[in-house]
């Protein structure tokens, strides 16, 4: 399965979250859409990537979309919606007790993965893959 793993960039970074959601969705037998999201912030001087047609692409074409709901974030809003507009399988990772946005909260065809520390994420993925 070809999963875009949907993560904060640029405010909310949480990087060695985004790692240990990306080795449990790989060491479930899936690739990555989006390895973009691990490495350096891209800067609009790098030039290149149109961040909006590559993202929204990957996220409508892969078969499913984790998604880092823990903190707010724009683009992962708009990354899920052009998911689930293409009904692709969703799967939201949120800190327990966390405040989601409502409409994710009430979003249909959707799984969740609640976790108290950060090392129960790659359990719970692994075993929802």
């Amino acid at each position: 399965m070809n999963v875009y793993l949907s993560v904060p960039m640029i405010a909310n970074r949480a990087l060695e979250r985004a790692r240990l959601m990306a080795k449990a969705i790989t060491d479930s037998g899936h690739t990555i859409a989006s390895p973009w999201v691990l490495g350096p912030l891209e800067t609009s001087k790098s030039g290149g990537a149109d961040v909006f047609q590559r993202d929204k692409k990957a996220a409508e074409e892969s078969d499913a979309i984790v998604a880092d709901v823990t903190e707010p974030s724009i683009g992962v809003g708009m990354e899920l919606m052009a998911a689930y507009i293409a009904g692709k399988k969703i799967v939201l990772v949120a800190k327990r007790g966390r405040a989601v946005s409502r409409m994710l909260a009430q979003m249909d065809r959707k799984e969740t993965v609640e976790y108290d520390s950060e090392d129960d994420i790659y359990r719970a993925l692994r075993r929802l893959l």
